[in-house]
């Protein structure tokens, strides 16, 4: 027993030169930093692969499976080596090219004015895009995510997504007849999502004034495109199956934008014992139905 007992004591170390407080405190310091950077460095690479496969796949599902394969999949080939082109400048080709009749390119664009307010839309969307996938995905790493605010950040992708593409093409082919109206809802959707992305946090408190400006937006929305569109193509059924699809996907993230809040607002109410008078002042009720009437009346004019 007592040779166990030495040999269970540990064996006497090495004395070690003294280190000072300052160098111990850098080196715990060092070591943190390259820790928690080897953590983040691991998670914004994951968040940056997953916004880039969202970025990269939107426009393949939309122009190389829908257009191509399922709209309009019996245009004819283009013969590369014969056709040209005359409408395009040259200018970002330098001196290796004049205007006339230019060969065949994957992609052409001019140095217009248009031009670059498509890569201003462009260049907005995609950041916007890659921020709020990088913030959700934080999110989700730490299972902080309210679900049902999750939903409609998905549900809003196709919106959003239309929108960039409408102004693409206005300023591409410069038709401008939508482009008020569009306008109006783009930048109203972007409010919406914004505020659904704040409550994506699980930790953000529910706000009354947050889900009703998610519902008075959307109703607007609602008014208006059933005023617009929807009722003509898809209820009357005067519309072509693109236009159905597209008033519908539209529809959806809007009527999904007043039903859910309303269920988290339920929920919170009957958790916390709390009726509708409780949730909300009647002046917040009253400026709800105002902002709806008079944003609708705007979308009308627009």
């Amino acid at each position: 027993m007592a040779g166990r007992q030495r040999d269970a004591w540990p064996r006497p170390r090495q004395r070690q030169p003294d280190m000072s407080i300052k160098d111990y405190m850098e080196k715990q310091l060092t070591s943190l930093h390259y820790t928690s950077s080897d953590f983040n460095l691991i998670d914004k690479a994951q968040g940056f692969v997953l916004g880039a496969l969202i970025l990269i796949f939107l426009p393949f599902l939309h122009i190389g499976v829908f257009y191509s394969l399922i709209w309009v999949p019996d245009k004819p080939p283009i013969d590369r080596s014969s056709c040209t082109c005359s409408c395009f400048d040259t200018i970002f080709r330098g001196r290796y090219e004049a205007p006339g009749a230019v060969s065949y390119k994957h992609v052409y664009f001019n140095a217009t004015k248009e031009t670059f307010k498509i890569w201003i839309f462009t260049v907005l969307f995609v950041l916007m895009t890659y921020e709020s996938v990088k913030y959700l995905y934080k999110l989700c790493r730490v299972g902080n995510v309210r679900k049902t605010m999750f939903v409609l950040y998905l549900a809003n992708i196709y919106p959003h997504y239309y929108s960039w593409w409408s102004f693409f093409s206005y300023y591409n082919e410069e038709i401008f007849q939508f482009y008020s109206n569009h306008f109006y809802f783009m930048m109203t959707e972007i409010i919406v999502t914004v505020v659904v992305l704040n409550l994506c946090n699980a930790e953000t408190e529910i706000a009354s004034w947050k889900i009703l400006l998610i519902i008075t937006i959307n109703s607007m929305h609602i008014m208006i495109s059933l005023s617009n569109q929807f009722i003509t193509h898809v209820i009357h059924g005067r519309g072509q199956r693109f236009q159905n699809a597209r008033n519908i996907g539209l529809m959806v993230p809007d009527v999904l934008h007043i039903l859910l809040p309303v269920f988290d607002l339920y929920r919170y109410g009957k958790a916390n014992r709390m009726g509708i008078t409780d949730l909300f002042h009647k002046e917040e009720l009253m400026l709800c139905v105002i902002a709806a009437t008079f944003g609708t009346l705007i979308g009308f004019v627009l």
